[in-house]
């Protein structure tokens, strides 16, 4: 088995994940306004509702945090620490209203939200200079692209949508001497106005120790692509009951449709998977990478829910609750990140608040994106978990 840690870089830490407005890192709220294409909103934590037209990546506010995740928590930091970020969003579209099914192209400006100067100076994040994810604001439809930096702080992609409705937007990049930074935008699609979220999700239920689903292969940035290789994703969270402010693992493991493991996953944006979690608001918004080179992580004493605890355990090749061929206990990753790997993929995150998120993870095998999504729980925690205090670090 293959396991790395990406090194953390620009990052401000949120009450145990890693937290921003805009690796697990963003941190925005977006009510407010309902803007239409073309026009533009503000996304802030807990905005008036008379919000300017432009989405600003804001502070960080403790004890409401959306996260975003590159995979650790740091404990002996001060928990809840709020970072004021700097720049804003500026979306637009050609044409201005969005068409159903169709390629339209968006425009997404960044600027100093001081200054209104055009910022220029972006970290490539993962082989990109901006990773943009897009979902409809009920969470039944997931896409992650990327835009292409034209300079003068303006990126542009092209992309089409499957169904009228409302869609939100999290703009993922890292400013060279600022950190990493994710506003939101909510938009609507032609002869559509902006609505608020009608999310109606349910917890995944457990086979054995996992949760277990099929999902279809597809291009990148392509979901609604049809007739892909079917592929069976199981996902075991660590501890099983999800706690908010508490480091949670997220296990997956790719196998083929016949339940066989794939070992032979290939990087996808220069990491074995990405995972992508939001809340049932769309409010909180994660994005962990998987365990990457730098760091060691000893995996030995980390629970499982109950008495069952990490040392020892086996889990390549696992199906059910059966757990074979991967001993967890003491383990220390600090490989670096390989030209092919699987069946398993693990993600660090901590989840700051009680109640639904919606989680998708993504793999590449044989030139395809798969992209699987599972629901779960996560109970309310402490006070001590909500000030950063439990966990282990990379």
């Amino acid at each position: 088995m293959n396991i790395f840690i990406k090194p953390l870089l620009g990052i401000s830490i949120l009450g145990g994940a890693l937290l921003i407005t805009g690796c697990n890192a963003a941190q925005t709220d977006t009510t407010g306004t309902n803007p239409v294409a073309g026009d533009t909103t503000k996304a802030n934590i807990k905005p008036a509702s008379d919000a300017p037209a432009t989405a600003t990546a804001n502070t960080a506010a403790p004890g409401d945090a959306d996260g975003h995740d590159h995979g650790g928590s740091m404990p002996g930091m001060p928990g809840m620490m709020a970072r004021t970020h700097t720049t804003k969003l500026a979306f637009s579209s050609n044409p201005s209203a969005i068409p159903v099914g169709q390629p339209v192209t968006w425009t997404l400006q960044i600027s100093d939200a001081k200054s209104g100067d055009a910022v220029n100076n972006f970290e490539i994040e993962m082989t990109k200079k901006m990773h943009l994810i897009v979902v409809k604001n009920d969470l039944s439809w997931f896409n992650h692209v990327h835009p292409q930096f034209q300079g003068n702080g303006t990126f542009l992609v092209t992309t089409a949508l499957p169904s009228a409705g409302t869609y939100k937007i999290y703009a993922d990049y890292t400013v060279k001497g600022v950190g990493q930074e994710v506003p939101q935008f909510e938009f609507a699609t032609a002869g559509q106005t902006v609505t608020p979220a009608k999310v109606s999700i349910v917890p995944d239920k457990m086979q054995g120790m996992w949760l277990v689903n099929k999902f279809n292969a597809h291009p990148e940035s392509q979901p609604d692509t049809k007739g892909g290789a079917v592929y069976e994703i199981a996902m075991m969270p660590m501890p099983m009951n999800i706690v908010a402010g508490q480091d949670t693992m997220l296990h997956f493991q790719v196998r083929d449709d016949k339940g066989n493991p794939v070992k032979d996953l290939q990087p996808y944006l220069g990491a074995m998977g990405h995972c992508v979690i939001l809340s049932s608001d769309t409010n909180s918004y994660l994005h962990s990478h998987p365990m990457a080179e730098g760091a060691q992580h000893d995996m030995g004493g980390m629970k499982m829910g109950g008495d069952a605890k990490m040392d020892g355990m086996k889990m390549d090749g696992a199906k059910g609750g059966d757990m074979k061929g991967m001993d967890m206990g003491g383990m220390k990753m600090d490989s670096p990140a390989p030209k092919s790997g699987g069946p398993d993929v693990m993600f660090h995150t901590n989840f700051p608040k009680a109640g639904l998120y919606k989680v998708w993870g993504q793999f590449q095998h044989k030139g395809k994106i798969i992209t699987a999504n599972y629901v779960v729980n996560v109970a309310p925690g402490t006070a001590k978990d909500a000030a950063g205090e439990s966990g282990h670090t990379h």
